[in-house]
């Protein structure tokens, strides 16, 4: 089996270009040749041609004269000048909404190049004792400037852009490196996209390498499923958590109880490990709806066996709340921030 999406990055055309442009509507078309009147483009029956520097173009143009819908509707095929179109080509063909996006993320394009993903390390905690249980490894992008990228602003372009494959590989590669780097001896939580993985024997290869090249332990480590609420093909994510388990990983799905796919999801998956969505912990000790939300799903943990996680607790009243409920392990800036070195004790 062969495949580059989880090792290579979009080359951006950086060069004078020439520009193939096709619309949905004619009026699209004619809108986008009305509002660039200095590249000279030529009405080519279906399609606008023009040439330009295709830097040039996508930096000093807003687009602002067209609407979202219409840059959607707009596919642009940008070629190295003087080359000839052929079937081959067709597969470049981009939105223009994809290409400005695509444009945008070029510090996306080059942290993926340079491997600058690193690791924080939020601890999970024990409910009775406070002690330190485990970890979740939380990724963030290191820009040239040498700022963090947020995960929303890294994730979020990597799905626009067709990148999102690369970045969860580098996340989970480097939440393994990192945590043999700074000698993590308690249990590992590592997130993943099931869409960034379509086929688990030949995508997770390289996963499972690392972590048996640092000698981690499998029962330590954890898969965690984030973004529950967007999984559409169940079958798919079985077929994933199944290799995880057959090599002796623990599996867990997050934002528990955000919809009611979530809980199909549970029934569906039986995971060892459940994350109660922050939003239903958010002021529980005070609403009486999310009290009795948690509580029906505490009482099908009992009845099933997963362990529980509360995330995203912020105050004493939060915790104590949890902590007589009985949940098994807590999570959240009340004990301490995501940080790139581990808290150790708190």
């Amino acid at each position: 089996m062969s495949c580059n999406k989880c090792t290579t990055t979009p080359i951006l055309p950086s060069e004078s270009c020439d520009f193939y442009v096709s619309a949905s509507h004619d009026y699209i078309l004619e809108k986008l040749a009305d509002n660039i009147p200095e590249y000279k483009s030529e009405r080519m029956n279906d399609y606008l041609f023009f040439n330009a520097d295709a830097d040039e173009f996508f930096q000093t143009n807003n687009f602002e004269f067209l609407n979202l819908t219409e840059k959607e509707n707009l596919h642009m095929l940008i070629l190295k000048k003087n080359t000839q179109p052929s079937f081959s080509h067709f597969s470049k063909t981009k939105t223009l909404e994809a290409w400005i996006t695509l444009y945008k993320s070029m510090e996306l394009i080059w942290l993926l190049k340079e491997g600058r993903i690193t690791t924080f390390f939020q601890p999970i905690v024990n409910t009775s004792s406070l002690e330190i249980f485990g970890y979740e490894c939380l990724s963030r992008g290191v820009t040239q400037s040498g700022e963090y990228m947020p995960p929303d602003i890294m994730f979020g372009a990597a799905k626009t852009t067709g990148m999102l494959f690369n970045l969860d590989r580098q996340c989970r590669e480097a939440a393994i490196k990192t945590s043999a780097i700074k000698k993590i001896d308690k249990n590992i939580f590592i997130n993943f996209l099931p869409t960034a993985i379509y086929n688990p024997e030949f995508c997770l290869k390289d996963t499972v390498m690392w972590l048996d090249k640092f000698e981690f332990e499998p029962s330590s480590i954890t898969f965690e499923v984030v973004e529950t609420e967007e999984i559409t093909n169940t079958a798919h994510l079985q077929e994933i958590l199944t290799f995880y388990k057959s090599k002796g990983y623990n599996t867990a799905l997050d934002d528990m109880g955000s919809g009611y796919s979530s809980l199909n999801l549970l029934s569906a998956l039986s995971p060892d490990i459940v994350k109660i969505d922050m939003e239903l912990i958010r002021d529980i000790d005070k609403n009486s709806i999310k009290q009795s939300i948690v509580e029906g799903l505490i009482a099908i943990s009992n009845g099933i066996g997963y362990k529980m996680i509360a995330e995203g607790i912020e105050t004493k009243e939060e915790y104590e709340w949890i902590k007589e409920k009985g949940i098994d392990y807590v999570q959240g800036y009340y004990f301490a921030k995501p940080s790139p070195e581990p808290v150790r004790i708190l």
